[in-house]
């Protein structure tokens, strides 16, 4: 007799998942997981002009059977966006609090873990900044993934302040206008080729970043009405400026 399929955790009641396909499916979230894995690496190691057919032999396969498992190139290359993505926000959120943690000390915080990831994946970075291959705008596509960080550190910001009603569109502004500067000062930094030194220590550029982004965040606050105060935590230093002595 056929077993009949066994509802998968997670699935609302009374609808029923085949588990071939359910394992099917995990199947291929593996393959695709370890093929970005190779694709890191190679890049990590060929450099930001690595072909497709580099990223197959290193991951021990064929370039059809990345297709199989990834629509084009762009399906790729977002699928590397991503992986930046999350491995930046799995540094920053443990090391910060932004309800207890003076703002400057935020903006420190995750500047030192972007700086950090930066310098262990140069070349990741710089293949989705310079976008040194014919699929130039899938590479934007896929850095745009690295946006989402910094459009939820503010969406964070505007949360711990949703008492003042802040405008949204400013603070989606100023979230783009930091990650396209933070995307400009790490191409700068960088250099322009795999054995370029970098242009100042790591612990200077860390803190020459801080200091813009505060700076941002300052312009922001002018434009909004508000006045902040980095030494302290966002709910007490932030206030409206015509309640400010």
């Amino acid at each position: 007799m056929r077993r009949p399929s066994r509802p998968v955790p997670g699935t609302p009641p009374g609808v029923k998942v085949d588990a071939r396909s359910e394992r099917w499916r995990e199947h291929r979230k593996k393959v695709r997981a370890e093929i970005v894995d190779a694709a890191f690496r190679a890049i990590d190691k060929l450099g930001p002009e690595v072909s497709l057919r580099e990223i197959a032999e290193e991951a021990g396969t064929a370039k059809p059977k990345i297709y199989r498992h990834f629509t084009d190139k762009a399906d790729l290359f977002q699928a590397i966006g991503e992986r930046l993505r999350d491995m930046l926000w799995a540094a920053i959120i443990p090391a910060i609090n932004v309800g207890t943690d003076p703002a400057r000390e935020v903006i420190f915080r995750s500047v030192e873990k972007y700086v950090h990831l930066v310098d262990e994946h140069p070349n990741v970075c710089r293949f989705l900044i310079q976008g040194r291959f014919a699929e130039q705008t899938e590479a934007m596509r896929a850095l745009n993934e690295g946006r989402d960080v910094t459009l939820a550190m503010a969406a964070m910001f505007n949360d711990e302040l949703r008492e003042m009603e802040l405008d949204g569109a400013a603070m989606e502004l100023a979230a783009f206008t930091t990650f396209g500067s933070a995307a400009a000062a790490t191409e700068w930094w960088l250099g322009p080729g795999p054995d370029s030194p970098r242009r100042m220590p790591p612990e200077q550029f860390v803190a020459h970043m801080t200091t813009m982004m505060m700076a941002a965040i300052y312009g922001t606050c002018e434009l909004i009405g508000i006045k902040i105060d980095p030494a302290l935590p966002l709910h007490e230093g932030v206030r409206r400026r015509e309640t400010v002595a």
